[in-house]
């Protein structure tokens, strides 16, 4: 094989048509349950940040929710459009940025899965983006994300290329490897992946693929992340551990805020 294609947008190609087959998004993941119970508690419609290919919107809108999603990577909103008309739906979705978040509706209920407010690299261009999130919600309006990496001193800054998954694919049976290597820089608290990809059939490899996400995403700790809310005026702060109700503790790696707007 010769160089490996290299796509514009990090989430587009064989990131994005394989990210289901990686995931296994027929199966409702710890989030969900939690985000649902919210949606139900601080109301609708609901907006899903970072909606993908709607592992969240897709499982909503079958409970009867009203959700629009949002996403910058058109790839992966065309896979959810058509996995949405194949359920007889036509669900509100735009492809635009958090920091640059302008909509039509206000919400209810803004929902941030998968950590998607950390993809937003630079304390300044998360704080822009928390306070375009700050005014799509109502008053009295709830928005909830996931925080969950972070880097500690004494841990690996480089991972160095591991196998992240090798699965058959359904449409033709190609099997599709693909492997990813991620490195950390403490000065700037960011983390940048590379992930190759590997189209396999008969045993040899046809296709290849690299993707750069550099940075990728900016850890925060749990004093940055209730700071950043506040900043952007959010009150009425609660710290969950991973996903449920319970508070965090002060080691939690994983957690999730949840802020109000007044």
């Amino acid at each position: 094989m010769g160089d490996a294609a290299t796509p514009s947008h990090p989430y587009s190609g064989l990131t994005a048509s394989t990210w289901d087959l990686h995931r296994d998004t027929r199966y409702r993941w710890d989030d969900a349950q939690l985000f649902l119970e919210l949606v139900r508690e601080y109301g609708q419609p609901a907006l899903d940040l970072g909606c993908g290919t709607g592992r969240i919107l897709l499982d909503f809108l079958d409970e009867g929710i009203d959700i629009d999603g949002v996403d910058n990577a058109p790839d992966m909103l065309a896979i959810c459009r058509t996995a949405a008309a194949a359920k007889g739906k036509s669900p509100a979705l735009f492809e635009q940025s958090l920091e640059t978040l302008d909509l039509p509706r206000r919400y209810g209920t803004i929902l941030g899965p998968s950590s998607v407010l950390q993809l937003v690299c630079g304390p300044a261009g998360a704080l822009g983006a928390l306070r375009r999130i700050q005014s799509h919600l109502v008053p009295g309006g709830a928005f909830i994300t996931m925080f969950s990496f972070d880097w500690r001193e004494g841990e690996p800054l480089d991972t160095g290329w591991q196998v992240h998954f090798e699965k058959p694919r359904p449409e033709d049976g190609a099997v599709i490897r693909a492997f990813t290597r991620e490195w950390r820089e403490p000065a700037t608290r960011c983390w940048h992946t590379e992930e190759r990809f590997e189209v396999l059939k008969d045993g040899k490899v046809v296709a290849t693929e690299l993707h750069r996400r550099s940075p990728e995403g900016r850890w925060y700790s749990q004093g940055e992340a209730l700071a950043l809310y506040q900043e952007a005026g959010f009150g009425k702060l609660q710290l969950f551990r991973d996903f449920t109700r319970s508070p965090a503790g002060p080691d939690d790696r994983n957690f999730c805020l949840l802020g109000i707007k007044s």
